[in-house]
């Protein structure tokens, strides 16, 4: 089924079905399709009263800025045991990847056709803090994110940003992101750090969210 217009669909955007909409792309559809995979979400982008997420739920969610999104976790297994702990990862909270598949399209552009550096930031900022979020009981806020950019990015494309959790040290968390193209070529890298908070710091406000909320679900 070709993916097609639908403004009254449940999760909001522009496309009717974004998992078939890069699912007929052959490069997104490996990634989907992957052993690695544990979970694929489409992000709800509905706005809600108390506004949060509005920059990502109504402004960047247009058929001329992010026409499509897809988010989904991934499983890496990286070393021993006693290396995880290290690390402070544990068998039954690893440090998932989290990965969001975007179509992003000329109202995300600062130089003609160029997609605006500023960006790269806000879609690093959202998928390394959903998996920061994820070893948070409570949430976690940037404290700093530093984006290097290797290649600039010719829009109308699609992309993958990945965002994992490295280290948690404490209350604090470090995360590493990247930014591709479906040829695999880093765009733009990114290290951050994340501090774990001791009480709610206001996601998911809106009672209608709470209701259908999930951690993989921000992106």
């Amino acid at each position: 089924m070709t993916a097609s217009s639908n403004p009254e669909s449940t999760h909001n955007q522009p496309i009717a079905d974004p998992v078939a909409h890069f699912r007929e792309i052959d490069w997104c559809n490996k990634i989907l399709t992957n052993k690695s995979i544990v979970n694929i979400s489409i992000p709800d982008r509905t706005p809600i009263a108390s506004t949060e997420s509005a920059l990502v739920r109504e402004t960047l969610n247009t058929s001329n800025t992010v026409k499509a999104c897809v988010t989904f976790l991934r499983y890496i297994k990286l070393g021993s045991k006693q290396e995880m702990e290290q690390r402070g990862e544990t068998k039954h909270n690893p440090f998932l990847e989290v990965g969001a598949i975007l179509d992003l399209q000329s109202g995300v552009n600062g130089f003609a056709k160029t997609m605006h550096g500023g960006v790269f930031g806000v879609v690093l900022d959202e998928v390394c803090g959903t998996a920061a979020n994820m070893q948070a009981k409570h949430g976690a806020l940037t404290a700093s994110l530093t984006v290097n950019f290797k290649k600039s990015l010719h829009t109308p494309a699609v992309v993958v940003c990945r965002g994992r959790v490295v280290k948690k040290e404490g209350k604090k968390l470090f995360l590493k992101g990247s930014f591709e193209d479906k040829d695999g070529n880093i765009l733009a890298q990114a290290d951050g750090i994340w501090i774990l908070v001791e009480k709610e710091i206001g996601r998911w406000t809106d009672d209608a969210s709470a209701n259908n909320r999930e951690r993989t679900s921000k992106l």
